[in-house]
Formats: structure tokens, C-alpha cells, sequence
């Protein structure tokens, strides 16, 4: 009798085993259906690019601080990932070159110590760059690239890609600018160009040949350089077809200070369809003198004077110019300046220029408007077109005459937005700023009023006006 038990068990072990064999492969085929059939699944092609684009990290030019944290060779990053998921997203991201048309490489990263470490790594680059390229086919190419060596197996490989360069950013040294002479001709998509020097700032600049690589783009309409001297000279570039120019010197070393106004008008003078200019005025001494300009399209103009920068070159340049279109102007005195300079060459240039100014910045002037006061001319200048005022001070004799009274025609009655882009100083009448804008709200066309971050009302009473305001000019939606 035992025995037979024992057989018994045995039998209904086994049964048992092969039971649970076939629910496991149930459970398999059940989860596998489940997959197969998941929504994510029956989701149209055109909506996961549309995801997936949100998930690729874009270079924008427009902040190069930021491109170099981006490095689009790592394959633990999309769009690389995406196609990692499964056969169906494989063959959508690859079938879309749009994923793959922004590429950001800061090369410093890939370089090593051992000579033959760093090889293996530069193959292995650009084996992944190869196949970036490849599937980003025919689109056009927003690019972000820094080295500090003159020529890399990485830059050519892109150079080779150049007739497709729409929006680019190169940061090389000045031997690397020279260098791409091979692209010269190839350039028929370039729109916007942003150069910046990874070198030093010393006389190689003087000695360096012309760099003639960007002086056939036909689409090309905006340049920008950083840390780049003598540009107009320096660079051969179709100046009669750009619109927008930008020269900075980030670091605020800059080189052949006394020519520097001169470089300046030669920008200007050259670029006859510039419809926005961002100058520099730098140094210690005198300039050179400079040739008075009349520029007819201009229609935006910053100016900054940075450190201790003799504040006669900013009045040079001023008087310099004679702008009839001007509609936004900004200029900026570095705060190292002990005197806040007045804005009588501001006042001399505009009724030279007989412009419509709208847009006005203002840092590091004086804005006094006590009687026979330069600020309080300027005002009169504007009085009938300024819409957006940004200053850094706001003294109690600019705050009173700001303040609008339901008998007297307002000062600046077309004002929409007025920005501070100061702190708070103790001096300033806080309950009298909330006053001055609460006014403006009151009787005028005032929309919004925008504060940086310094500024900080310690008067409570302003302050929870100041917030009844903005709940006002600016109510949540229920």
C-alpha cells in the first residue's frame, strides 16, 4: 500500500510540474499580448517624434555657456536612446533626421594624455559622428563646436558637411579660423554665425592672415564674435547682407583699445543693411580719431563701456553717429565708473538723428530731472513716442515726475513697460515708487511693470501695494 502511494505522489508531482509549466507559458504569451497591444503601441509615428523632440537637448547659439555642457556623442543620451527602446522607435528615430540636426561637441573632452589613448578615443568619435551625420541626412544643421587646437579629425569630418551649416557656433583659436579656408564657396544655408576665440588675446591677431572661410554665404544675415579683434578687417564676410552684428568681449580683455571706435564706425560703415549693432568702447586713453557715419537702417544700437573705460570714448562714438531709423537703443556704463556720467551725448544724437526712439535702456547715467538737467531734456525728446523705459536708478525727482495726476498730461504718456534693472537704493522713496506706478496703471496705457531680482522693497506697506498691483495688471486665471 505504501508503495502504490509513493507511485500516486509521484504521478500528481509530475502533473503538477507540468501544469505549472503551462501556466507560466500562459502567463508569457498573456504579458507578450499585453505588450503588443499596449497604447503605446497604436500611437501614430508623428506624435512620438513629437515626444521624442522634447527629449532631445537642441543647442542654442544664443547661449554658449550652456552648448558646452551638451555632448551629442553620448549614446546614454537621446536621441541615441530612443532607439534602444525597441524595433518600432528604432526605426522612427532613424527614419527622422530632424532628431539628428543639432549636434553641440566641446573636443577638450576627448583629449588625453597618452597619444595612443587619445587616438582610440578620436576613432571611436568620429566612427559616432559618422553615423549622427548619416542620419541626419539632408536637413540643415545647427552646430555647436570648441577646441583649442587649431584643427581636429572632428572639425574637418563637420567641415565636410558644411554645404548643410545653418546655425553655428565655432569656438577655436585664431590658427583654426584660418584653417577653414576649405570651406570658402560651401556655405549656402549659412544663416547665423557666432565665432569665438579659445586662444589668447596676443598680436597673433596682428599677424594672422585675413579669414576669408565665411565671404561667399548668401543666406547669411547675422554675425556674432566674441573675443574677436578687428573684425571688419579681419574677417572677409558678405557685411553687405547682414543684418544683425554683435562684438564682445566677454572677459573684457580687449586688444588695440585706441582703434577700437575706429573698428567700431568700419562695421557700421560697411554693414549698410545692419539692422541691429551691439558695440564695445574700451580704454584708457584717447582714440584715434574717427569719421563722422550717417547708417539709414539702423534700427537697434547697444553700447557698453566696460570697467574703467575713459567715458570720452562712449561721447566720441556718439557724435560720431547719425541714425534717422534708430527705434531701440541701449547702452550700458560698467558700474566701476565712481561718476555716473550724463546723457548729453545721448540727447545730441538723437536730435542729430531725428530717429522715433521706443525702446530705451539705460545703466550707469545719471536720471536726475531737477530744472536744466541733460535727463530731463532726453525725456522731452521721447516724450511722445518712448513704450518701454529700462533704467538702473530711479531718484525721488525722476519718480515725481513720473507720477501721473488726473489734471496734467502724464511725462511719457505712450509708457507700456518700465523695468529696473537696479537695486534698491536706500536713498529711493519706496511708497513713492508704488505711487508713481500705481498712477501710470490708473491713468495711462501702463501694462507691466519688471524688476530684477536686487530690487527689494524693505517698506512693508509698498511692498504688499506693490503685490495688490501686480495681482491686478496680472490676475490668475480661476
Amino acid at each position: 500500500m505504501l508503495s502504490d502511494l509513493n507511485r500516486h505522489l509521484e504521478q500528481m508531482k509530475a502533473e503538477v510540474a507540468l501544469f505549472t509549466a503551462k501556466r507560466n507559458q500562459l502567463i508569457t504569451m498573456v504579458d507578450s499580448y499585453r505588450n503588443v497591444l499596449h497604447p503605446i503601441r497604436r500611437t501614430p509615428p508623428e506624435v512620438l517624434l513629437e515626444i521624442f523632440s522634447y527629449g532631445v537637448q537642441s543647442v542654442d547659439t544664443d547661449y554658449p555657456e550652456i552648448y558646452q555642457q551638451l555632448n551629442s556623442l553620448d549614446t546614454n543620451l537621446a536621441p541615441w536612446t530612443f532607439g534602444q527602446v525597441c524595433k518600432h522607435w528604432r526605426s522612427i528615430v532613424l527614419g527622422c533626421p530632424r532628431l539628428w540636426s543639432s549636434l553641440s561637441l566641446d573636443l577638450s573632452r576627448i583629449e588625453h594624455a597618452n597619444p595612443a589613448k587619445e587616438q582610440e578615443v578620436e576613432y571611436k568619435a568620429v566612427s559616432l559622428l559618422s553615423h549622427y551625420l548619416r542620419r541626419s541626412k539632408d536637413c540643415p544643421l545647427t552646430i555647436a563646436v570648441r577646441s583649442t587646437r587649431p584643427m581636429h579629425p572632428i572639425v574637418s569630418l563637420i567641415c565636410a558637411h558644411s554645404s548643410r551649416w545653418s546655425d553655428v557656433l565655432l569656438s577655436l583659436p585664431a590658427e583654426g579660423f584660418r584653417l577653414l579656408s576649405t570651406i570658402k564657396g560651401c556655405l549656402p544655408n549659412l544663416k547665423t554665425l557666432h565665432l569665438r576665440n579659445t586662444g589668447s588675446l596676443e598680436n597673433i591677431w596682428n599677424v594672422i592672415p585675413v579669414i576669408d572661410a565665411f565671404e561667399y554665404a548668401p543666406s547669411l544675415y547675422m554675425i556674432r564674435a566674441y573675443e574677436i579683434p578687428k573684425i571688419a578687417t579681419k574677417l572677409l564676410l558678405p557685411w553687405a547682407q547682414i543684418t544683425h552684428c554683435m562684438n564682445n568681449f566677454p572677459n573684457g580683455e580687449v586688444l588695440y583699445r585706441d582703434t577700437l571706435n575706429r573698428e567700431n564706425i568700419e562695421v557700421l560703415s560697411k554693414g549698410v543693411k545692419l539692422r541691429h549693432a551691439t558695440l564695445l568702447c574700451s580704454g584708457y586713453g584717447p582714440s584715434l580719431s574717427i569719421t563722422p557715419l550717417t547708417h539709414h537702417s539702423l534700427a537697434g544700437l547697444t553700447i557698453d563701456l566696460i570697467r574703467r573705460s575713459n567715458p570720452d570714448l562712449l561721447i566720441q562714438l556718439l557724435d560720431a553717429l547719425t541714425l534717422p531709423s534708430l527705434i531701440s537703443l541701449r547702452i550700458s556704463v560698467s558700474s566701476k565708473h565712481r561718476v555716473r556720467p550724463n546723457v548729453d551725448p545721448i540727447v545730441r544724437l538723437l536730435e542729430r538723428s531725428n530717429c522715433t526712439l521706443i525702446k530705451l535702456r539705460l545703466k550707469g547715467f545719471k536720471t536726475n530731472v531737477e530744472e536744466n538737467s541733460s535727463f530731463r531734456s532726453l525725456l522731452y525728446l521721447i516724450q511722445n513716442s518712448m513704450e518701454i523705459l529700462c533704467l538702473e536708478n530711479f531718484p525721488n525727482s525722476l519718480l515725481n515726475a513720473f507720477t501721473v495726476t488726473e489734471d496734467e498730461s502724464p511725462l511719457l504718456p505712450r509708457l507700456r513697460h518700465l523695468r529696473v534693472s537696479g537695486s534698491c537704493s536706500p536713498e529711493m522713496n519706496q511708497l513713492l515708487f508704488v505711487k508713481m506706478v500705481e498712477s501710470r496703471v490708473k491713468y495711462t496705457k501702463f501694462k507691466a511693470l519688471v524688476t530684477s531680482s536686487q530690487f527689494v522693497l524693505t517698506n512693508p506697506e509698498a511692498r504688499n501695494r506693490l503685490d495688490l498691483l501686480d495681482n491686478k495688471c496680472h490676475p490668475t486665471s480661476p
